[in-house]
């Protein structure tokens, strides 16, 4: 069914973004603030102008089926498609949700196409798909191609009933905006973006937009830790993030709580609330910087539980070359309590790991080393941090752990 136009503004509620501690520091001294770490969705946003109102999955797909981009209304209802069909915009169609989270998707939905449109828009929609035959690629949101360049996906909620292996995934990550999410259940990774193909650092490559205010609870396998640091993570980044990644909130992630890889060069992080503890922790790493890790900049944390709150992975075997270069983590709190798997590090430098400036930081409880620093390459800055560890715990290792 057409309509001529949908104008109301939308009325919306709080979807259960927490509020976090956020840490900053100068120096020695670091203070703790309670801001909301991530920020919950606007209490109104504005539907467009002119905008077909669908009320049924079938007439969702019919809309969507349309050979130009249209701007779609959901009413509040549940979206679905038979077993085995998901839904498909290669047009760059606008989805919006009549009322937020009134509108629930338990089919996933393909952005993709190799057509030149681009720029379709997701906001205020729920997914919650509980059968893995209607997701395309594993993702409840799988862009992909031209078509799924510019994707903004906005003050959406992602539930992956422990079946589901990813909420928002990005194959072709240039222009993407995310922002207001909520991810929960979810199998492999709630966010990724990536096109999976590494190349040099300085060769071009997309680059997301920016990805902020995201909360992620619940990411892994039936037996925790199982994907052996493949999967079982709350953010993967493997592209630039043109203008940063902003308030994250992880809980209860079996590996890691954010992991860049690939192509993740001249990003800054900032705001960020993990907790590696859980009954699905298994690694128990912080942020994990994975191969080809470049000119990153990681401000305002708190990683607490953590058996490592940053690790740089260690050398790929071509001369030297270790995931992490030239990595700036500064103004925060790495604290180890709660983990009791092991010996805990605050920044697990591993070898070939090559100039890393450390400031600002606090250190709390760890049982091998404040910082570790092993067989790294350049030069290293260590200053203005602060040492709470038991007696004998050294502050700096050269040493392995």
């Amino acid at each position: 069914m057409r309509t001529a136009f949908v104008r109301a503004a939308v009325g919306v509620a709080v979807v259960g973004l927490a509020a976090g501690a956020v840490a900053s520091a100068t120096g020695s001294h670091t203070k703790v603030s309670t801001s909301p770490i991530p920020a919950a969705p606007p209490t109104t946003y504005p539907l467009p102008a002119h905008a077909w109102l669908v009320r049924t999955g079938a007439q969702l797909q019919r809309a969507l089926d349309r050979q130009r981009a249209q701007n779609i209304v959901l009413a509040d209802g549940v979206y679905a498609l038979p077993t085995g069909l998901h839904f498909v915009d290669s047009n760059g169609s606008g989805l919006y949700a009549q009322h937020l989270g009134g509108a629930v998707l338990t089919t996933g939905l393909e952005v993709g196409g190799n057509g030149s449109v681009n720029g379709a828009v997701v906001q205020g929609l729920a997914f919650d798909v509980s059968n893995p035959a209607n997701v395309f690629q594993s993702a409840e949101i799988h862009a992909w191609g031209s078509a799924g360049q510019n994707l903004k996906v906005l003050d959406s909620t992602f539930e992956g009933n422990d079946v589901i292996p990813l909420g928002l995934r990005s194959l072709e990550p240039q222009g993407l905006t995310a922002r207001r999410l909520v991810f929960r259940h979810f199998t492999d990774v709630a966010l990724t973006e990536s096109t999976n193909v590494p190349v040099p650092y300085g060769t071009p490559t997309p680059a997301a937009r920016v990805i902020s205010d995201i909360s992620v609870d619940g990411v892994t396998r039936a037996v925790p830790g199982s994907s052996d640091g493949t999967a079982e993570a709350g953010l993967w980044i493997g592209e630039p993030v043109r203008y940063g990644v902003h308030r994250i909130r992880v809980r209860n992630v079996a590996i890691s709580g954010i992991e860049t890889c690939n192509n993740a060069f001249n990003t800054t992080f900032t705001d960020l609330d993990i907790d590696m503890t859980g009954p699905s922790a298994s690694a128990g790493v912080g942020v994990y910087l994975e191969h080809f890790s470049r000119h990153l900049v990681f401000q305002r944390f708190r990683i607490t539980g953590a058996s490592s709150g940053f690790k740089a992975e260690w050398d790929d075997g071509t001369a030297g070359n270790g995931a992490a270069h030239f990595t700036t983590i500064a103004n925060g709190v790495i604290d180890a309590q709660g983990w009791t798997r092991g010996r805990t590090v605050g920044v697990m430098l591993d070898v070939g790991t090559e100039s890393t400036t450390i400031t600002g930081v606090t250190f709390r409880n760890q049982t091998f080393a404040g910082i570790n620093a092993f067989r790294t390459l350049g030069p290293n800055l260590f200053k203005g941090n602060a040492y709470e560890l038991p007696a004998g715990v050294p502050r700096i290792s050269s040493g392995h752990r």
